[in-house]
């Protein structure tokens, strides 16, 4: 086989046969057949145990023919299996003993850990590790040894040559010029951050830049010291006894101390902090690797001391060497009074520019804060931070969206739609959120959204053994178990752990409600479907698609299956509540179902209804007396009393109510191959709907009629959703004469809420008399709700027909002034034309509401543009059997998308015709939607 291979590596011309390389003069730089056979054999050695070599005994005779011939068979190898990937359970383990001190019966009847049953791989926290090690190249630099010395060669000839001496002459060995004390200091959310810090000292260990890489955990204990604690292994044994800062020390100063904080702990408000970095950065290079963004600095204590540039004329200058390029002040400081050292976050571009600085490579300058130590530790300085502590949920959430990103906010509200923990965070980063870093998963940890709670599984008390007097504190590791954090790696509890029970997150009480309102349902069921897919293969059940699959009561799912499931349910019906109409329903059927299982099921409150009055009434019947009884037979009374429910009537409007108002409409007429706006007055009556001060609603009078709805073939740009035209009878209507403001939002979004939480704020673009927008259909709809309830007059948002209508003003025309649309006219995305009109001014923003000064025929305006505006109906795909009375038209299925009119300023001019209709789902509340309100009662009397 060895021939046939080299056969076919000749004809391929890989290598030359024996004639070819007699007469080839590189024949040294070519591969022999005693290579391809020295490389194959090398091969084989490194392949696995079962080796392919073959002995060829083909006649039977039991003796090789050739024992120096390897005969090569096809040999299938598989790769060993790899090991599971890392997962972080859903909840904290329990506390439980070591195995070393489990007996054999505890260990084979241990009970399983409880939570949900995902075990989800953590995506990557450091996005770009190629970056951030090329950024640390400057620090590769080598220098001569102190300690080790090998022969230089060329000193070595020379001295031979010249001097006729021999004797070797030796250099001091290259050798990496820094070590490296990477120190952490421990958190309240150390845990967030564990597998960023661990990816990135893998960086720093793999570089080749240091010498020797140490890992430090700096912790504070309970009398406000500081304990610096060695970590030698992974996952870390804190075992052994607190080090002295000085072990950091090198005295010549061919050490680098890198610390890794938030800054914000209690260490750094007394300065104790400052202290050891003074110590370090006094004998050697020392930084801060801040974990939180630059943009939350002033958040931190690093506020305290001063932003400043800083550049080094020597490679690894201590702090006290290196050259600040501003000026302070006419204050002057000894060095031995003042701080200052370097603050790099762990994104490629600031590691480089620190690194150049450490290397003195240019004229660099990096990011480092200089502190005042006698102001830092001044014991007069106001330390006391203005805390906001919003009790609210409204005041909680508020707060949030004021301080966090938006990609915080946005994994917040995916949060709120499942079980708070780790692991399930993480399969929203994998899954749906996966620009989601470390530093959005703490904002929302430090924010007010979330609080610690207790394990809500009993368990049994536990005591530890007494603490002698004279015994050394707690450790980090046994500290961060008492506050719940998770070890790194195995996520078993130190059997010394505080009796405590571990400390779970959840949102505060009514955040979860809230965030779930304000969020569209369908980003809601996709974080439910997504999760409930991952339980469903995490417990090797059929392929499941949907959460309601997993919910369902009908399911025949075991009861370890059950139990393992529960965790997730007992969140999934709060949200669904939460969202109502069918959710609810299905809520309520998981609650019973789970009722018969479980007491977990908190009981919803029935609705209160109003007092009840006593109404004392008489009643009479006829009563039989005789055979021969007249025909008026005598009476008998009776007396009842009975309970009665008193409700107000709806204030009728009558016309003396209604009040005359006058407004400019306007029509778009061809005149000599040009487009010409012609304005005349118009007059129709309205009633106004007074709302607080200075802040009415005005309501303009629709009068009933009969048009034709939808386009026709023949109109340019149209749909064939909006087919067939179709003739429809309206009734008569109050309909608002602009779309509603923030100002009208605001100030009904402040009256008793009757089904969801408003935000009074929602709008992108702000201003008083500007549209509101950023309003799903549910939350339009809560708003005519509380309006109704406010007024005692029944609103609601327009039907689709009555919409059309409204619009159409009594035209036939693609728009109501008109066979085209102007930017003098309305607000839409002008870099369109439609037919033969003209380019416009393309705001890319929301108007006020009567910026433009023009209505149609009825005196409504902003038809055309500026917001689509909501409808009550279901969306169809076409007009086919749709209702001719004006009605909404409406389906069983109240999750099915709402049709949405008009345009927006988002919009080209096709969107914005009186017949263009859209189709988008009701929880969407994007900053081009908002809505108009219809009053139907009272009635225009004739």
């Amino acid at each position: 086989m060895i021939a046939r291979l080299l056969d076919k590596l000749q004809q391929a011309g890989l290598i030359l046969s024996d004639e070819d390389l007699a007469s080839f003069t590189e024949a040294e730089s070519l591969l022999s057949a005693e290579d391809i056979a020295d490389a194959i054999w090398l091969a084989l050695q490194m392949g696995t145990d079962e080796s392919p070599v073959v002995d060829d005994d083909s006649d039977g005779s039991g003796q090789d023919e050739d024992t120096s011939t390897v005969i090569i068979e096809d040999v299938e190898t598989k790769l060993p299996p790899l090991p599971p990937p890392p997962s972080v359970p859903a909840y904290l383990p329990q506390s439980s003993p070591s195995t070393a001190d489990m007996t054999e019966e505890d260990i084979t009847e241990e009970e399983p850990e409880s939570g949900l049953p995902i075990q989800v791989q953590a995506a990557p926290a450091l996005q770009d590790k190629l970056s951030i090690a090329r950024s640390l190249r400057p620090l590769k630099r080598k220098v001569r040894s102190q300690t080790r010395q090998v022969l230089d060669e060329a000193a070595t000839v020379n001295r031979i040559a010249e001097e006729e001496i021999w004797l070797p002459v030796l250099k001091g060995a290259s050798e990496r010029w820094l070590n490296l004390e990477f120190v952490i200091e421990a958190s309240e959310f150390s845990f967030i951050w564990d597998a960023t810090l661990m990816e990135f000292r893998q960086i720093l260990e793999r570089q080749g830049a240091f010498r020797n890489v140490r890992t430090w955990w700096l912790e504070g204990t309970e009398q406000g010291k500081l304990n610096l604690v060695s970590q030698k292994s992974q996952p870390p044994e804190f075992t052994s006894r607190p080090r002295s800062p000085r072990e950091l020390i090198d005295p010549t100063g061919r050490r680098l101390v890198l610390l890794v904080s938030d800054c914000r702990s209690s260490a750094w408000k007394s300065g104790d902090i400052h202290n050891l970095l003074k110590l370090w950065s006094t004998h050697g290079a020392t930084a801060i690797v801040q974990l939180l963004p630059e943009r939350l600095w002033s958040q931190s204590e690093l506020d305290v001391g001063v932003s400043v540039q800083v550049s080094a004329l020597t490679p690894g200058a201590p702090g006290h060497k290196l050259k600040i390029n501003q000026r302070l002040g006419w204050r002057e400081l000894e060095s031995s009074d003042t701080l200052t050292v370097p603050i790099v976050t762990l994104t490629a571009k600031s590691l480089k520019q620190w690194a150049l600085v450490v290397a003195a490579v240019g004229r660099q300058r990096t990011p480092a804060r200089w502190f005042d130590l006698n102001w830092v530790q001044d014991e007069e300085r106001d330390r006391a931070e203005f805390v906001v502590d919003p009790q609210s949920p409204e005041a909680r959430i508020e707060l949030f969206e004021a301080t966090a990103s938006p990609i915080a906010q946005q994994l917040a509200t995916m949060m709120a739609a499942v079980p708070v923990s780790l692991s399930v965070v993480n399969l929203i980063q994998k899954l749906l959120l996966p620009e989601a870093k470390p530093i959005h998963l703490a904002e929302v940890y430090d924010s007010k959204l979330l609080e610690p709670v207790k394990n809500l599984t009993p368990q049994p008390p536990s005591f530890p053994p007494a603490r002698e007097e004279n015994s050394k504190p707690l450790s980090l590791q046994e500290r961060g178990l008492e506050r719940g954090f998770p070890d790194i790696v195995n996520s078993k509890v130190n059997p010394r752990k505080s009796p405590r029970e571990p400390i779970e997150y959840d949102f505060a009480p009514g955040v979860r409600e809230l965030l779930i309102q304000r969020t569209p349902i369908d980003e809601t069921t996709t974080v439910l479907d997504t999760l409930s897919e991952a339980i469903a293969k995490s417990l090797n059940l059929p392929p499941i698609k949907s959460f309601t699959a997993l919910l369902s009561p009908k399911s025949d799912w075991s009861q370890e299956t059950q139990a393992a499931i529960l965790p997730f349910a007992q969140i999934a019906t709060q949200v669904l509540h939460s969202l109502g109409g069918e959710f609810a329903s299905l809520a309520e059927l998981v609650e019973q179902d789970a009722q018969r299982r479980t007491d977990w099921i908190k009981p919803v409150s029935e609705p209160s209804l109003p007092d009840l009055k006593t109404l004392e009434f008489e009643t009479a019947r006829l009563v039989k007396t005789s055979d021969v009884d007249s025909y008026f037979p005598p009476l008998q009374v009776e007396q009842f009393s009975i309970a009665t429910i008193t409700l107000e009537s709806e204030p009728e409007t009558r016309e003396h109510d209604l009040q005359p108002f006058e407004f400019t409409v306007a029509t778009l007429t061809r005149q000599e191959n040009q487009w010409v706006v012609q304005r005349q007055q118009g007059s129709n009556n309205q009633f106004i709907e007074v709302l607080g001060e200075n802040l009415i609603l005005e309501m303009v009078a629709i009068p009933d009629g009969t048009f034709l709805m939808g386009s026709p073939q023949q109109e340019l740009k149209s749909s064939n959703n909006e087919r067939p035209q179709h003739e429809v009878v309206v009734s008569s209507f109050f309909m608002g004469k602009y779309p509603i403001t923030q100002a009208q939002w605001r100030f009904v979004a402040s009256l008793p809420k009757v089904n969801r939480i408003l935000n009074p704020n929602p709008s992108h673009f702000k201003g008083d008399n500007r549209p509101v927008e950023r309003v799903s259909w549910y939350n339009a709809v809560e708003f005519c709700q509380r309006l109704s309830q406010y007024t005692h007059r029944s609103y609601r948002l327009p039907t689709e027909a009555e919409w059309e209508y409204a619009c159409r003003a009594g035209t036939t025309t693609p728009f109501h002034f008109g066979e085209t649309i102007t930017t003098e006219l309305a607000n839409y995305h002008a870099t369109e034309i439609y037919g033969n009109g003209v380019k416009g001014e393309d705001r890319r923003e929301t108007t006020p509401v009567d910026h433009f000064g023009i209505a149609n025929a009825f005196g409504l305006c902003d038809m055309h543009g500026n917001v689509w505006e909501w409808c009550l109906d279901h969306w169809h795909g076409s007009y086919e059997g749709a209702p001719n009375d004006g009605s909404a038209w409406l389906t069983d299925d109240e999750s099915v998308r709402r049709v949405r009119r008009g345009g927006s300023w988002l919009n080209v001019p096709r969107n914005c015709r009186c017949a263009s209709r859209h189709l988008i789902f009701p929880g969407n509340d994007n900053n081009h939607i908002g809505f108009r309100v219809v009053c139907e009662i009272p009635r225009i009397r004739q």
